[in-house]
């Protein structure tokens, strides 16, 4: 693991990279706000011709919103270089599922913007709170939808026990695909002093209520998310870089494509939990070890000139 903080790694690293792909919640941006001086990194690398790929987890915007927040933030870009997994999931619906029936969507209104564009048919938007108590009556008001083939479990807001009764019905059916978009637990939102549950506490309840793991992941790490890059944008792995916030997505999923890392210490992952990965004589986790560390994108600002 080396620090990348040195003008000399930068250039490095410019050198021997075509392709930047980078995360985006923690990395670009916290919250509301751009990670500061970040902007002129991805810009800088742009204008000398390098390829960046943004690639998310977030499920809460579709590739038409992601271009909207990019350019607001200083990172213009078009939606062929964006994947994110509301995106993904409809990509794996589509095309690799090619579910026939209906999709019960634990998720929001951009996961369903993305289904629509694809033709896939879904219902579960919004909010669902027909049962309340664990009274039989009030569970039967679940009416089942008798045409669901597959749950696709993303960010949702809403996520209430009803949603739980339903989702684990329908996979009750060894036949009725299970898909999730990403496993983050927590989501990084700046200086918010409050915990904030990401997508993966949602899909660990229907992993529970249905006693199933997903049969497909949509996000980092999965491999899917680099074959949809890969069907569109030419990629050579030896000549690529994934930076990120997070070890156990960003990081895996850089080491499983063969990609060079670089984890920023600006979103969820610390210094110390890398060194508690580098202590553990767990060899599963040497997969969280990035090549490089930085502790923000925008430390490379003064090298961009």
């Amino acid at each position: 693991m080396n620090d990348a903080s040195s003008e000399d790694v930068f250039q490095n690293l410019i050198s021997s990279n075509d392709t930047f792909l980078f995360d985006c919640d923690g990395v670009l941006w916290k919250g509301a706000k751009a990670v500061p001086g970040a902007a002129a990194v991805v810009n800088f690398l742009e204008n000398l011709g390098k390829q960046v790929i943004f690639v998310t987890n977030n499920s809460t915007k579709s590739r038409d919103k992601y271009v909207d927040k990019l350019s607001s933030l200083g990172y213009p870009s078009d939606k062929e270089k964006i994947f994110g997994t509301a995106y993904t999931s409809a990509l794996y619906l589509k095309h690799i599922a090619k579910i026939d029936g209906k999709v019960y969507l634990i998720g929001n209104e951009s996961m369903g913007e993305e289904l629509d564009n694809v033709g896939i048919k879904h219902f579960g938007i919004g909010p669902d709170n027909v049962a309340t108590s664990l009274d039989y009556d009030d569970i039967k008001r679940c009416k089942l939808d008798e045409d669901v083939n597959a749950v696709l479990v993303g960010f949702d807001g809403h996520i209430s026990f009803s949603k739980l009764v339903r989702a684990g019905s329908y996979l009750r059916n060894p036949n009725c695909l299970f898909l999730a978009t990403n496993s983050d637990a927590r989501l990084p939102l700046g200086d918010c002093k409050h915990v904030v549950p990401g997508t993966g506490v949602m899909v660990a309840s229907v992993c529970t209520v249905a006693a199933r793991e997903p049969d497909v992941w949509c996000g980092k790490p999965g491999k899917f998310m680099f074959e949809c890059i890969q069907k569109t944008i030419d990629i050579n792995p030896d000549r690529a870089i994934m930076i990120g916030d997070n070890t156990k997505t960003d990081i895996v999923f850089g080491k499983q494509n063969s990609l060079k890392t670089l984890l920023v210490f600006s979103g969820v992952s610390s210094r110390d939990s890398v060194n508690s990965i580098l202590e553990s004589s767990d060899p599963a986790l040497k997969e969280q070890v990035p090549d490089y560390v930085l502790p923000s994108l925008g430390d490379w600002a003064e090298f961009c000139s």
